[in-house]
């Protein structure tokens, strides 16, 4: 993983290969070291090893994958805020800033994802009793699991963060400044659309097994803490761009009723050139406001949420399958 990655020159494929070739090996250890053994019906410790193994692996290449294309989408939502403000030249510079944040970023994480490892190996009694193979793997894979989950929610937010209080402040009138914070709320939407991806995957972990209640609660819980998480930077966003979009059709507003008045005042030449201005600016800032989120938008949106109870029906559906007797 680069610790520099805040780029626009990847393609797809590039972006894709290596989160999916640490997937692919992932899966193939744990194949070799007997996790993904078909389980025998009432073993639950075997399930839960065979649904961690898949559920981890898959989880891991996503969330590496959609890190590096929030790097990229960052980098393309950084450029085309500089071209803005004709300071282009200041990308380099922005690039160090947002890479040395990653850094720290990466060091916090590893620290969390140690802790937790070594917290729920304290639990499940892992460290005073010998273990099979396939479980020491299970564990130290945990580590990358949770170091790049970690690592994506700290990016998630900083990313943002850092384009509305470094960036955002350099660009010029109300048109300009409104267009700029567009650009970064629908940076904002596209990686929390995204993110929202990797909670379909969670339901893999409970495959073949008895869901108690409240583990219903603690999912149902925690997917709501982290879509809200998710979405925040977003919400604020919005937030952000209907109080300006506001106070800059006040302002206009005003200036044209200050222009109707120098009007009266028999300043017609000048002053109804000015009204029109002021007019067709404020026209202009009342579409961009309702033009925040496209129709397309609003689908992706319903999709993604949509998406978690989707995965989760998926998954009955996959379990009614398995226990279907098999006449060969």
């Amino acid at each position: 993983m680069k610790l520099n990655p805040y780029s626009n020159l990847h393609n797809g494929a590039s972006i894709g290969f290596f989160p999916l070739l640490a997937t692919l090996i992932l899966l193939s250890v744990h194949y070799f070291t007997g996790a993904l053994d078909w389980p025998e019906v009432g073993n639950v410790r075997a399930q839960r090893d065979f649904n961690s193994a898949i559920a981890m692996s898959l989880i891991t290449g996503y969330f590496w994958f959609a890190l590096r294309l929030m790097h990229q989408n960052v980098a393309s939502t950084l450029i085309s805020l500089l071209v803005k403000t004709n300071q282009l030249s200041q990308f380099s510079a922005h690039r160090r800033e947002l890479a040395n944040e990653f850094k720290h970023h990466i060091f916090n994480a590893i620290i969390i994802s140690i802790m937790i490892t070594i917290v729920y190996c304290i639990f499940e009694g892992l460290i005073t009793v010998k273990q099979e193979i396939h479980v020491l793997f299970l564990t130290a894979t945990a580590v990358p699991f949770w170091f790049l989950a970690i690592l994506f929610l700290f990016q998630i937010s900083s990313n943002i963060k850092y384009l509305t209080t470094n960036v955002l402040p350099q660009a010029g009138g109300n048109i300009d400044r409104l267009k700029s914070i567009l650009i970064i709320l629908k940076l904002g939407t596209a990686n929390s659309i995204f993110a929202t991806g990797a909670l379909a995957i969670f339901p893999i972990f409970w495959l073949k097994k008895d869901i108690p209640s409240i583990d219903v609660l603690g999912v149902t819980f925690f997917t709501g803490i982290v879509g809200f998480y998710l979405f925040w930077p977003v919400i604020k966003l919005k937030s952000m761009l209907e109080l300006e979009q506001k106070a800059a059709v006040l302002h206009l507003e005003a200036g044209i009723e200050e222009g109707i008045k120098r009007c009266a005042e028999k300043q017609e030449s000048l002053t109804a050139t000015s009204i029109e201005e002021l007019e067709s600016e404020k026209e202009r800032i009342l579409k961009m406001g309702a033009g925040v989120f496209a129709p397309r938008d609003k689908a992706r949106v319903a999709a993604c949420i949509a998406l978690v109870p989707i995965s989760w029906l998926l998954l009955i559906v996959v379990e009614w399958l398995i226990q279907v007797p098999y006449y060969g």
